[in-house]
């Protein structure tokens, strides 16, 4: 774990700047060294080797050993006795250095020596053989001599009217050189150690200096990939570092913004999802969905998870191509248990485009099941408009064809019958359109209701005193209950009447003879009157119950036209209570009877006011 823990913190970019800096140092002192150690190796031992020529050259100088070399002898000893005397005086550089001088003559025998030893005296010296034939007037050479000491070895030609008479040999060692030299070397590495560390410490000073902007940065990215833009870089300089905080503060606060009005306009687009009438389902470029609001949920009935494919969701008669070109449209019916009618889904499909490249779908659900009914329940209303004005008309037609021609007016009572039947049915058309017309202007609110507080007793005392005389007709008993101390109720009489006389109306026409019809009112708990308009009538079958309100619509069509009926008078009564704000319906038995009843709120004075 220590190695690990290392190794991550040579990663880092300060210990990379340091080891790339203490790298890039070490390579210049080791070239500066290496360089510097040789020129300062070249320099002392050429320092000796001029100091070793200067030696030869003294030594053979005019009146020096040349001149003594030269002259005839009488015999050997005597001249290396001169020799050697004359040697040990001139020779006075470098006493006690360990440096050997060797004489020697045109043969390279050693006459004379320094040497304490003087063995060699007498001896062949091969070292000189190149300087005594006269290939190099000196010669420098260096060797290893005892203890493997490094030794340098120079040799001189001494001449004579251009004639090699001998040659000076000069052995030096050269230890004390390269002590010198050592001895400087381990200064300079010293001193290149010290300035190393210096360097090196300097250098971590530095690095620090780039690194940690550039880490407070890192770390403010970390923050920011998690969600806080809050927070800032300090700016301590104005070099390119302190203009990358700055750009880096700047980016934070563009980004802290951006990121503020992106989730407040997240948050209007999940609203408007929220609360469309419409589901919105959006997929990606394979069908999967991405996005989807409550609402369609709703519609289809079923809970649908972000992930799932839309052909899934979407029970599709034919399969849907991705990805889609153009807009689509399909209409999708889906049975519930709990609903009579199917449910109709209008599905539109819309291709979602990046730089002419399909990226996804947004798919819109419309529930037009109402729109589907209203629009049939239209066209219906239109047919049977068409039909209520086309069988009187086609009734008038025909009989004033029949009086055209002539055979009826021959016949004065068939000529009254005629006109009779054609004044009926022109009457008949004429309440049928007043009745359209009043139920136009109820939908489109264009009725005015002069409402004022009236006695509800009153009104149904009224009621069922207008049809007292046709119930007697047909020997039914009509009669008027109320309880005691009824509110007064704040509506347009005229329309409660209209309503009242739809209701007994219909009670007498469908009520049989020596039946009896009971119109009632009593006051509920929460304040509203309840009227009741009850009868012992043939009744409605339970299947026809539930459209009864509907215009137009009749239990037994042929039986209430020929009473007169136009179907539209259950329809205007719903209008006009419920713009009184109260409610009607109805209870029936087939074969047993019919109650309508309707509730209306009382008057309240301070609620007017």
């Amino acid at each position: 774990m220590k190695f690990f823990k290392w190794l991550r913190l040579f990663n880092s970019v300060q210990w990379k700047m340091v080891l790339i800096y203490i790298s890039l140092l070490l390579i210049a002192i080791q070239l500066i060294g290496v360089y510097f150690f040789q020129e300062l190796e070249d320099f002392y031992v050429g320092d000796l080797e001029v100091r070793l020529k200067r030696q030869a050259d003294l030594l053979i100088s005019p009146g020096g050993m040349a001149k003594e070399l030269a002259k005839p002898q009488l015999n050997s000893a005597e001249k290396r006795k001169r020799l050697n005397k004359l040697l040990q005086n001139i020779y006075i550089l470098d006493k006690g250095s360990g440096q050997i001088v060797q004489l020697l003559d045109q043969d390279g025998v050693v006459l004379s020596t320094t040497a304490e030893n003087k063995s060699k005296i007498g001896q062949k010296n091969p070292r000189v053989t190149s300087v005594l034939r006269g290939v190099n007037t000196n010669d420098t050479q260096f060797r290893r001599g005892p203890n493997n000491q490094p030794l340098i070895l120079y040799s001189k030609a001494i001449t004579e009217n251009d004639q090699v008479i001998g040659a000076i040999y000069i052995e030096a060692p050269m230890k004390k050189t390269y002590d010198t030299i050592r001895t400087i070397n381990n200064k300079l590495l010293q001193i290149s150690l010290f300035s190393l560390v210096g360097t090196a410490i300097l250098g971590i000073i530095l690095a620090r200096t780039i690194t940690n902007p550039v880490k407070e940065i890192t770390e403010q990215a970390s923050e920011m990939a998690l969600g806080d833009f809050h927070r800032k870089v300090a700016v301590k300089s104005n070099d390119e570092i302190g203009q990358l905080a700055a750009a880096f503060n700047h980016l934070a606060q563009h980004l802290r913004e951006a990121l503020s009005q992106n989730e407040e306009e997240k948050g209007k687009l999940e609203s408007v999802l929220t609360n469309m009438n419409d589901g919105v389902i959006a997929t990606d470029d394979r069908g999967c969905v991405i996005v989807i609001n409550q609402r369609a949920g709703n519609i289809l009935g079923r809970t649908i998870a972000k992930g799932d494919p839309i052909t899934q969701a979407l029970p599709l008669s034919e399969p849907l191509p991705f990805p889609l070109v153009e807009e689509r449209q399909a209409y999708l019916e889906l049975n519930r248990e709990d609903e009579d009618e199917p449910t109709v889904v209008k599905i539109t499909f819309t291709p979602i485009r990046r730089s002419e490249e399909t990226v996804g779908l947004i798919t819109v659900l419309q529930d037009v099941t109402e729109e589907n009914k209203l629009d049939r329940q239209r066209k219906e209303f239109v047919a049977n408009v068409s039909h209520e004005l086309r069988t009187p008309l086609t009734t008038i037609k025909s009989y004033l064809e029949a009086l055209d021609e002539g055979g009826a007016m021959e016949d004065p009572e068939l000529a009254k019958r005629f006109l009779r039947v054609t004044r009926q049915e022109s009457e008949r058309m004429t309440r049928l359109i007043h009745d359209l017309l009043q139920l136009s202007r109820l939908d489109a609110q264009k009725v005015r209701f002069n409402r004022q507080p009236v006695a509800i007793e009153e009104i149904l005392s009224d009621a069922v005193e207008r049809f007292s005389i046709s119930a007697e007709q047909k020997n039914i008993d009509i009669s008027f209950r109320f309880n005691d101390h009824l509110p007064k109720i704040y509506g347009d009489r005229d329309q409660l009447d209209q309503v009242l006389d739809n209701l007994i109306s219909n009670a007498v026409k469908y009520t049989p003879e020596e039946r009896s019809i009971t119109v009632s009112a009593r006051r509920r708990s929460d304040g509203f009157v309840v009227v009741a308009v009850s009868d012992r009538g043939i009744g409605i079958p339970q299947k026809d119950l539930a459209l009864i309100f509907e215009r137009f619509y009749r239990v037994d069509k042929a039986r209430s036209r020929n009473m007169g009926g136009t179907g539209l008078g259950l329809a205007i009564a719903r209008e006009i209570i419920e713009a009184h704000g109260g409610s009607i319906d109805i209870d029936s038995r087939y074969g047993w009877g019919t109650t309508v009843h309707f509730t209306l709120p009382p008057y309240v004075p301070e609620v007017i006011r």
